[in-house]
């Protein structure tokens, strides 16, 4: 009997050692052969795909997102509403509280200034208004959020009227023939972040090299006490010991880190979520599923650094001011972004481009994809896919009688 191929092994060995095996072989072929136009041919070749991808960025998140509202709605007819929009309420409320806290770590991280020299500091009226106009201008303006808007309406509108549901069916087939379609390509994921790597020395030498490695300790530390953060949060605030929340974490938050997307994470997920957690079916699958979808938490997280140092490297302005009025957008920007290896990186970086004036955007996207690469999405996916189970805890405890889980169980507990 042959053997079941491993996903996301190739060769017998796991993609996250390729992605930061390759990654280092882009970093050497960068610093070393720096006039060598192979190796320069090589860098180039890594921004065809993610290009690609930004391109049709608009198609993809229409299908995953009308999808997933329309498995919602369909699995959970008399409910939906009710459970979409606490599902919805918890996951920006956890990316709204977590911008804030990375915010209070970039000065401390990065000794950001507040404002730019010779630049006078708004006042809270301005900054009110110029975070508004930023955030109107991202809704109005960028295709990627009016897909976003426009799948869920058309995916509650199909899968609620009957005489569309085949329309609904298809949304949901294609959703899952993209997600096929990304897996697939798994493989080329590593190859892609070498030859971007190649960049960093090539055009910022040393520089470079020494900011990628302290942006990578910045998002370790501020992910791993997020997750603490939230083990000591979620034992004190609903029903769960210590043992199944570690239990839970044990088994998730590896594996995200392993893959580096919370598609390959999700199976997973639900699993120890329903058996670690000890949480009822019906909410481990809905708050999992769609927080795969929704949440990037500790994506955005992650953006918000690399932004910073992307625009050290390239001489753009910026101060905690820029960041700050990046809150509002990239929050948004966190539930459009599919939970593949890389992903925010392609999706998030030409709408950051753009609200950061950046001169050249081919040279900001680029950069920041190659910044964006081997271990930082790792840390942000193990803590998006476990902050997913905490959020189903939260169902789970504090909002079950809310959302009709209780009446369901009394009459299955008749029924039998």
């Amino acid at each position: 009997m042959a053997k079941e191929k491993k996903v996301g092994v190739y060769f017998g060995i796991p993609l996250p050692i390729w992605v930061v095996g390759l990654l280092c072989v882009g970093l050497f072929l960068g610093w070393t052969f720096p006039k060598n136009p192979i190796v320069h041919a090589l860098n180039t070749s890594g921004g065809y795909f993610p290009k690609t991808i930004v391109t049709f960025a608009a198609f993809f998140i229409f299908n995953l997102l009308a999808a997933a509202m329309a498995k919602l709605v369909l699995f959970h007819q008399d409910r939906a509403g009710r459970l979409f929009g606490m599902i919805l309420a918890l996951y920006v409320g956890m990316g709204l509280v977590s911008l804030v806290y990375v915010t209070i770590w970039i000065p401390i991280l990065t000794n950001l200034p507040f404002t730019l020299p010779g630049v006078v500091m708004p006042g809270p009226l301005q900054w009110i208004g110029e975070v508004g106009a930023t955030f109107a201008g991202v809704l109005t303006k960028q295709p990627l959020l009016q897909a976003l808007v426009g799948a869920m309406v058309v995916g509650y509108l199909t899968a609620k009227v009957e005489i569309l549901r085949p329309i609904a069916n298809g949304f949901i087939k294609a959703g899952d023939g993209i997600l096929v379609f990304f897996k697939a390509l798994l493989w080329y994921y590593p190859i892609m972040i070498g030859c971007l790597a190649i960049g960093i020395p090539l055009k910022f030498g040393a520089k470079g090299m020494a900011m990628y490695g302290e942006t990578v300790l910045w998002i370790a530390l501020v992910t791993l006490l997020w997750s603490v953060m939230m083990v000591i949060m979620v034992k004190f605030v609903t029903h769960r010991s210590f043992k199944q929340i570690l239990s839970y974490y044990g088994a998730v938050w590896p594996t995200g880190f392993g893959t580096g997307g919370s598609y390959d994470t999700l199976a997973v997920n639900i699993i120890s979520a329903e058996n670690d957690l000890g949480l009822r079916p019906a909410v481990a699958e809905v708050s999992i599923v769609f927080g795969t979808v929704l949440n990037k938490n500790c994506t955005t997280m992650a953006v918000l650094l690399v932004t910073i140092t992307v625009a050290r490297l390239l001489n753009i302005p910026i101060s905690l001011t820029e960041i700050l009025m990046l809150i509002p957008p990239v929050l948004i920007l966190g539930l459009e972004s599919p939970g593949i290896p890389g992903g925010a990186g392609f999706f998030m970086s030409p709408i950051i481009g753009v609200l950061l004036n950046a001169p050249d955007m081919n040279a900001f996207v680029t950069t920041f994809i190659t910044v964006y690469s081997g271990l930082i999405p790792m840390f942000a996916t193990a803590g998006n896919t476990t902050d997913d189970g905490i959020v189903g805890t939260l169902l789970n405890d504090k909002f079950a009688h809310y959302l009709g889980f209780e009446e369901i169980e009394k009459v299955a507990q008749n029924i039998r």
